[in-house]
């Protein structure tokens, strides 16, 4: 019934990459700003003023809230430069904040510019990490010319650890090149690829297998500065590290990292702060703070040195107000003109009774007729209880592969778009029940103990003996996400609210 109606925008994406979607104007341009990621891209623009003295960030947000997209949005204003990539974010900055739009403008417009770094990943040595990301970065730009010679460096080192420390290793060496040590080393402090080349391939087998990392032993800190200092003759004020999935790092390593992993941290966020007009900033994106990552097991000196990388960061939190999640609902589910107008003039008295129930009933704000109005035409086919259940929940238990975007987006069974292919009624409304089928894999993951895994169990206790689909069924469901989202306040799990949720479902 909906086909080629209503849709789902086609740039809205379920998951966004920061180091792969850089450069991908299509899914910058889609994002759609709220109040909360507008403060969070003033409070880094203004950052950037020479004389500023907070670089040092923790990006704070549960899955499904939106944390990549405001990144690549926030790197490609610090970047790219194109005020035509920006013309929906300018547009709201306008509206709520023109002092900062005037900002934003101007620096848009100005020369200035910082080069993004995108760490992302979980490997264990935070050192390789900052390194490796820093050298894809100058690659991107063709600066690679800008990187120390760390590797050179580090292979010289080590064959003068060998001939003081390891004579046998040493010896072995000697036989596997095919000139002295001391031409080799001469080959190597003048960056000849082939002598480099030929130190990899011998390393493991002196090694007992191990393979070379060019970066031990390095001043990650001091090395970021050498850089910035020559990237200004190219145009760039600095660089703009960006952690990605920091958490994830932190939930495989935290028990594993060194105390110079957290000295690290600590000394980069000192020198992000210091960095004057040679610009540093680093934001670290997470779900949770660092606090929480603490295991109760670790030795006091990691604990005091984690407790110590928290407090020398920022903290950002997002939270988003639940209305402005509505308007992005409505901004992604799109309807044609002609067909809507004709559609919500031929279902006019729903929609009449669903906007004046749902302005008296205390769900959504009392008397609120634009929420309310966003809520039951925006946000349709979703019903207005969905609405109100769908970022609370999300916010709740969504996981990367399930969040309120990928329900709102991607092809899979039990989401929005799933359900406008299959939908055939006259007056198609997606009720809880349905949110409650696709959100089901995690509620059954949830740890037993959590209360949201023991109104799981109880739910699916009931549901054996009810048959698919049944009104019944979809009741219980819908009674289960209210005690899930505990807003019991604004959703009561009484039966005026279990009739608003199908009164527009059952003839």
């Amino acid at each position: 019934m909906f086909k080629d109606k209503i849709w789902v925008e086609k740039g809205f994406q379920t998951s966004i990459n920061i180091a792969y979607d850089l450069h991908n104007e299509n899914k910058i341009k889609s994002f759609i700003p709220t109040i909360a990621s507008i403060d969070i891209i003033e409070d880094v623009l203004l950052s950037t003023t020479a004389s500023s003295t907070s670089r040092a960030r923790i990006l704070i947000g549960a899955y499904g809230k939106g944390k990549s997209h405001i990144i690549l949005m926030l790197m490609s204003l610090l970047f790219k430069k194109d005020r035509a990539l920006f013309d929906v974010l300018l547009k709201k900055i306008r509206e709520y904040n023109p002092q900062l739009y005037d900002y934003a403008l101007n620096y848009i417009d100005s020369n200035r510019k910082l080069l993004p770094i995108i760490i992302s990943g979980s490997s264990a040595s935070l050192t390789q990490s900052f390194l490796g990301a820093l050298q894809q970065s100058l690659k991107n730009e063709s600066l690679l010319n800008l990187m120390p010679e760390t590797n050179f460096k580090s292979a010289i080192l080590t064959i003068e650890v060998w001939k003081n420390l390891y004579p046998e290793t040493y010896e072995k060496f000697e036989k596997f090149i095919d000139v002295s040590v001391e031409e080799f080393i001469i080959a190597l402090k003048e960056f000849d690829v082939l002598a480099y080349e030929k130190f990899i391939e011998v390393f493991p087998t002196l090694t007992s297998g191990s393979a070379f990392n060019p970066f031990a032993n390095v001043d990650v800190v001091e090395l970021y500065e050498s850089v910035v200092s020559k990237l200004k003759d190219y145009g760039f004020e600095g660089v703009y590290i960006i952690y990605d999935e920091f958490s994830k790092y932190l939930e495989s390593s935290i028990a594993n990292a060194t105390i110079s992993d957290i000295k690290l941290l600590q000394d980069f966020a000192e020198k992000c702060d210091r960095s004057g007009d040679k610009q540093m900033h680093l934001m670290l994106i997470s779900h949770k703070d660092i606090s929480n990552y603490i295991d109760k097991n670790l030795p006091k000196e990691k604990v005091d040195g984690w407790r110590g990388v928290s407090g020398r960061f920022k903290h950002i939190n997002i939270h988003n107000n639940f209305s402005q999640m509505y308007e992005i609902i409505s901004a992604v589910i799109k309807k044609a003109p002609d067909f809507w107008s004709k559609y919500t003039s031929e279902n006019e008295e729903r929609c009449v009774s669903l906007t004046e129930r749902f302005l008296n009933n205390g769900v959504l704000d009392k008397n609120d007729l634009d929420t309310v109005t966003v809520v039951v035409k925006g946000c349709y086919p979703l019903h207005p209880i969905s609405t109100f259940i769908l970022p609370r929940l999300s916010e709740k238990v969504a996981q990367n592969e399930r969040t309120l975007f990928t329900f709102l987006s991607s092809d899979n069974k039990y989401t929005l778009t799933a359900f406008l292919k299959n939908s055939k009624e006259e007056f198609s409304i997606l009720t809880p029940d349905y949110i409650y089928d696709y959100f089901e894999p995690l509620f059954r993951k949830e740890a037993y103990t959590s209360e949201i895994h023991k109104i799981y169990s109880l739910t699916a206790n009931v549901l054996r003996r009810l048959e698919d689909n049944c009104l019944s069924a979809k009741v219980i469901k819908t009674i289960s996400l209210i005690y899930m989202i505990e807003q019991f306040e604004k959703l009561p799990p009484i039966r005026n609210i279990i009739v608003d949720t199908f009164a527009d479902t059952v003839s």
